[in-house]
C-alpha cells in the first residue's frame, strides 16, 4: 500500500498540487520581490557603485557554495525520498543532514580561499567568510524541509522563503541606520541563518528532528547520486555567476558596480524558476519512475508556463528597466537600467533550462546535466572574455543572455535523448507570439515608461488569455470558484 506522500506524488491531482505548490511559493516569493527591492535600494544608495559591485561579487561568490551545499544536496534528497518507502525515510534524512555538515564547512572553506587567491580586498575576504557562515547555517535548516518538499506541502517552505527576506531587510536597515560600512552588512546572513533554523525547529516539530548520521551504505548512496548533481548545480551557479566574478577581475569597479546593480535587481526574479522545478522535482521524480508519457507531458506543460512568465518580464523591462534602477539605485545606477533591459533576456532561456535540468535529474542522467553545463561554461567564458573589455557592463549583460541561450540550447539536447520531444509546440508559440506582438504597441508610445510597462504586461496577459496562450491547467487553478472556494472544478 503506498504511503500519503507517494499516494500525493502519484494521483490524478498531483499536477494540480504542483502548480498551487508553486504558486505559493512564487506568491511568498513576490512578496520577497517587493521586500528585496527596498533591500536593494538600501543597500544600493547607501553603499554606492564601487562598493555595491563589491557586495555582489561576494554573494555571488557566496551563491556558488550555496548551489552546492544547499539547491544541489536538496535536489538529491528529495529525488531520493521521492523513490523510497516512507519506511526508510527518516534514515535518509539523517544521513543527509549529516552529509550536509561535512559538506558545508568544507564549501565555505573553498570560497574563502578563492577570495584570497582573487586579491579581493580584505573587506571582501572578511565578507565572504560572515557571509558563507549564514550559508552554513541556512544548509543545516533546509536539510529538515526536505520532507515537506517531498510531500508537497509548500506553505511552511514559502514562509521560511519570505522571512529570509525580512530578517535581511531588517538587518540591511539597521546597518544602513547606523551608517555602517561595507563588511558589517555579509554579518546579516548569519541572522537569516539563525532565524531560518529557529523557524524550522518550529515547522518541522519534535517529530521531524533527526539526530545527524554517517552510515557507509546511505552515504555511499547519497555520494553517487548527490556528486553529480552538486557539480552540475554547482556548474550552472558558476555559469550564472562567471561574468560578475570575470568582471571584477578584468574590469573597473564602476562598470562592475553597474552589472552588480542589474543582476541585484535581477536575483528575486532568477529564483522563481528555481521554486517551480524545486516544487516540481518529486513529481517528475515519480513520473520517471513510473510513467515517462506522464513526464514529457509535465515538462512540456511546465515549459508553458516559464515561457510565458519570462516573456512577461521582458516585455514590461523593455520600457521599465530605467527608472526602476534609478529609483532602486539612485540616479548614479541609472546606467544600469540598459544593463538590465539586455540581462532580462536571460530569464527565458534560464527558466527553461532550470525545468529541463530537473527532468534530467529526475531521470537520473546528471552526467548529462555536468557535460552541458560544462560546455556552456566554455561557451560563457569566451562570450565574456569577447564582451566585457569593449563593452562593460552592456557586454557582460549580452555574454549572461548568449551564454543562457547556449546552456538551454545543450540541456535541451541531452534531455531530447533521453525522453523525446518536450519542447512547447508550434501552436502555443505562435500565441505567444500574437499576444506579444499586440505587448508591444504601448512600448512605441510617448506614455511614461511605467505606464507603457504596465500597458505592456496587462495587453499581453488579456490578449494571451483570450486566444488561448494559458494552458488549460492554469485556466483552471485560476477559476475564481475555485480561488473563492464555492466548487470544485472537473
Amino acid at each position: 500500500m503506498l504511503d500519503a506522500t507517494e499516494d500525493a506524488l502519484t494521483s490524478p491531482g498531483a499536477g494540480g498540487k504542483v502548480i498551487r505548490g508553486s504558486a505559493t511559493r512564487v506568491a511568498a516569493n513576490l512578496a520577497g520581490v517587493v521586500l528585496g527591492l527596498v533591500t536593494a535600494t538600501l543597500l544600493l544608495r547607501h553603499l554606492g557603485v564601487a562598493e555595491s559591485g563589491r557586495y555582489v561579487t561576494v554573494m555571488s561568490l557566496v551563491g556558488i557554495a550555496v548551489s552546492v551545499v544547499d539547491t544541489g544536496l536538496n535536489t538529491t534528497a528529495s529525488s531520493e525520498m521521492a523513490r523510497r518507502e516512507s519506511s526508510a525515510r527518516r534514515e535518509l534524512l539523517a544521513n543527509v543532514l549529516g552529509q550536509r555538515l561535512i559538506v558545508a564547512p568544507l564549501s565555505m572553506v573553498a570560497i574563502v580561499a578563492f577570495a584570497v587567491i582573487a586579491g579581493y580586498p580584505s573587506s571582501m575576504v572578511a565578507g565572504t567568510a560572515l557571509a558563507g557562515a549564514g550559508t552554513f547555517i541556512v544548509a543545516v535548516a533546509t536539510a529538515l524541509l526536505v520532507p515537506l518538499t517531498v510531500q508537497l506541502r509548500n506553505t511552511g517552505v514559502a514562509f521560511v522563503e519570505f522571512l529570509r527576506q525580512i530578517v535581511t531587510l531588517a538587518g540591511v536597515a539597521l546597518l544602513v541606520a547606523l551608517g555602517a560600512s561595507l563588511t558589517p552588512f555579509f554579518a546579516v546572513q548569519i541572522a537569516v541563518g539563525v532565524a531560518v533554523l529557529g523557524t524550522t525547529l518550529v515547522l518541522v516539530g519534535r517529530r521531524g528532528l533527526v539526530r545527524p548520521r554517517l552510515d557507509r551504505a546511505p552515504q555511499r548512496t547519497l555520494l553517487r547520486t548527490a556528486l553529480p548533481i552538486a557539480a552540475a548545480l554547482a556548474l550552472g551557479q558558476v555559469y550564472l555567476r562567471l561574468v560578475i566574478l570575470l568582471m571584477s577581475l578584468i574590469s573597473s569597479p564602476i562598470e562592475t558596480g553597474y552589472f552588480g546593480g542589474s543582476l541585484r535587481a535581477m536575483e528575486a526574479i532568477i529564483i522563481v524558476p528555481g521554486i517551480v522545478a524545486a516544487v516540481a522535482l518529486p513529481l517528475l521524480a515519480a513520473a520517471a519512475r513510473d510513467d515517462l508519457a506522464r513526464l514529457r507531458y509535465a515538462v512540456e506543460g511546465l515549459g508553458r508556463g516559464v515561457v510565458i512568465a519570462g516573456v512577461l518580464v521582458v516585455l514590461v523591462m523593455f520600457r521599465a528597466a530605467e527608472p526602476l534602477m534609478a529609483a532602486i539605485g539612485g540616479a548614479e545606477f541609472r546606467p544600469s537600467g540598459a544593463v538590465l533591459r539586455i540581462q532580462v533576456g536571460a530569464l527565458l532561456f534560464l527558466a527553461l533550462y532550470q525545468i529541463w535540468s530537473v527532468a534530467l535529474i529526475a531521470l537520473g542522467r546528471q552526467r548529462d546535466l555536468i557535460l552541458a553545463n560544462a560546455l556552456a561554461l566554455v561557451g560563457i567564458s569566451i562570450f565574456a572574455a569577447a564582451l566585457v573589455p569593449p563593452f562593460g557592463a552592456e557586454g557582460g549583460a549580452a555574454a549572461s543572455v548568449l551564454g543562457d541561450a547556449l546552456l538551454a540550447g545543450l540541456i535541451y539536447w541531452r534531455l531530447h535523448l533521453a525522453t523525446g520531444r518536450v519542447i512547447v509546440g508550434v501552436g502555443f508559440v505562435a500565441r505567444v507570439a500574437v499576444a506579444a506582438a499586440a505587448a508591444c504597441l504601448p512600448l512605441l508610445t510617448g506614455l511614461p515608461d511605467i505606464v507603457a510597462a504596465t500597458l505592456s504586461g496587462a495587453t499581453f496577459l488579456a490578449v494571451g488569455w483570450a486566444i488561448g496562450m494559458i494552458p488549460p491547467e492554469l485556466r483552471n487553478q485560476m477559476d475564481l470558484r475555485r480561488l473563492l472556494g464555492k466548487g470544485r472544478l472537473p
